[in-house]
């Protein structure tokens, strides 16, 4: 097993955190898969833990955090039935240990990764990784993870794309990230942005020559991001290479993304014949935060009906699921209006519309309110899902999908004297300037329970400061 770390910063925000940690633990896990050998094939695990997360506790002239962890892989007939006898496939108990110079340096958005290589027999499995915080409150994530069989027998194949914070050529191979002379440091988390404007990616074409030309033995890589929902490649962001057909082809590369606005995307890989016919294809999807770049457009939209729309015939789930989610900014009158309706036609006309009057821009082919609105949903789950609740539906989830993301946070976890807590400060919120909003662990279950603002609408504690300073659990 080869495992190592590494400190990787992308960062939504630069404001400077202090020592004490974020509760829960900001975990995030992911996971590639390789060919190995006919009978088990390699998986790549990555542990990102953030950094502004941890207690760091003075070590010499340094600092510590400690970390408890175990992961173990479940095949996923077993994980079904929790509580019935079985063993897991894998299982690695581990005292993660970080260490920094300045814990006064540690901004939000800081990650420090972990990577693990083992191998398994192709086959269905969840992965749980199980960590205790300073604090003593376990945390734990739990991931699908499909292991393919890799068989070239029918043609060539892409192994799992790994998304990348930095690629670069070495050749320690001491370094725990090295692999076919790259180092390669993993993004768990998937999310690039303002700070982290550049996509690294790797992957591996197995048995390519399926797709090479007699003539030549050489075949086509193209390489491109297109947006979620989409497979249309978008404008400068698209590579088409040549290259030598081998048993393994490593297909390494990058993408700037400054120019991308935000939402979710797709890497795509796509090994091509001489006839630009697709013989092998690859995706992995990813986040893109640049609050400063405008969505721009080429071409205004056809004028579109709702018999034309894709509302028409979106799913009775995903018109569900839709309907739940605007729920967070309706107002109380849009509210009401769609308590009273109950033809599902109805329901998809009236979700339609819901989004068509907020688009700052109708003449345009993308709602660039419903974009924003979305990639805020996405940002809540990725941060703030607990295994009971959804991100989007926690108090700091819906504050953050209907007031945009906050000016600054102050957390105040480890008062010795008071509950942990968190400050939201915003400059300015239509109709109100400066606000405030106070989240609270009052149970110590580490659910931060909106407790007070100053925003109208919102909740109101008169001795809010008093609450914080009753008795901690």
């Amino acid at each position: 097993m080869k495992y190592g770390l590494r400190l990787s910063t992308w960062a939504l925000a630069a404001s400077a955190l202090p020592c004490v940690a974020q509760l829960p633990l900001d975990v995030y896990v992911e996971y590639a898969t390789f060919k190995y050998d006919d009978a088990e094939s390699i998986v790549e695990l990555y542990l990102s833990i953030g950094a502004a997360s941890l207690r760091f506790s003075a070590q010499d002239e340094q600092y510590l955090a400690q970390v408890p962890t175990v992961l173990s892989l479940w095949r996923a007939s077993d994980a079904a039935l929790e509580g019935t006898p079985g063993d897991a496939v894998w299982q690695h108990s581990t005292m993660l240990e970080f260490m920094t110079a300045d814990t006064l340096a540690i901004a939000e958005g800081q990650y420090y990764v972990r990577q693990m290589r083992i191998t398994v027999p192709p086959g269905e499995y969840e992965l749980r990784v199980a960590s205790v915080a300073a604090s003593g409150q376990e945390v734990e994530v739990r991931r699908d993870i499909i292991v393919p069989t890799y068989d070239t027998a029918d043609g060539c194949v892409i192994s799992d794309i790994t998304l990348a914070t930095s690629i670069t050529r070495s050749d320690d191979r001491s370094d725990p990230f090295f692999k076919n002379g790259l180092v390669i440091e993993p993004n768990a988390n998937r999310l690039y942005g303002e700070s982290m404007s550049r996509l690294w990616y790797y992957a591996e074409a197995y048995e390519s020559a399926c797709a090479a030309s007699p003539d030549d033995g050489q075949y086509t890589l193209l390489a491109f991001v297109s947006q979620a929902g989409a497979s249309t490649q978008i404008g400068g962001l698209q590579k088409r290479s040549q290259r030598r057909a081998r048993p393994v082809d490593v297909l390494a590369g990058s993408f700037p993304l400054n120019t991308l606005p935000s939402g979710s995307y797709f890497l795509r890989l796509v090994l091509l014949n001489a006839a630009n016919e697709a013989q092998a294809e690859q995706s992995r999807k990813f986040f893109v935060f640049n609050p400063s770049v405008a969505v721009t457009q080429q071409e205004a939209p056809v004028a579109q009906t709702f018999e034309t729309s894709e509302y028409a015939s979106m799913p009775e789930d995903e018109l569900s699921k839709g309907l739940e989610h605007i729920r967070v900014i309706a107002t109380e009158s849009e509210l009401q209006r769609l308590s009273r309706i109950e033809d599902l036609d109805e329901q998809r006309r009236f979700l339609m519309n819901f989004w068509r009057v907020r688009d700052p821009e109708p003449n345009t082919p993308t709602n660039e309110f419903r974009e924003e609105f979305y990639t805020l949903l996405g940002y809540a789950n990725e941060r703030y899902s607990t295994r009971s609740e959804e991100g989007w539906r926690s108090d700091r989830g819906r504050v953050l999908i209907k007031y945009g993301q906050p000016s600054s946070i102050e957390p105040r976890l480890y008062d010795v004297d008071t509950k942990p807590h968190e400050i939201w400060a915003y400059n300015s919120i239509a109709g109100e300037g400066q606000a405030h909003f106070v989240f609270a662990d009052l149970n110590g279950f580490g659910i931060f329970e909106l407790i007070h603002s100053t925003v109208s609408g919102e909740r109101k504690l008169a001795g809010w400061e008093t609450e914080l300073k009753s008795t901690r659990y």
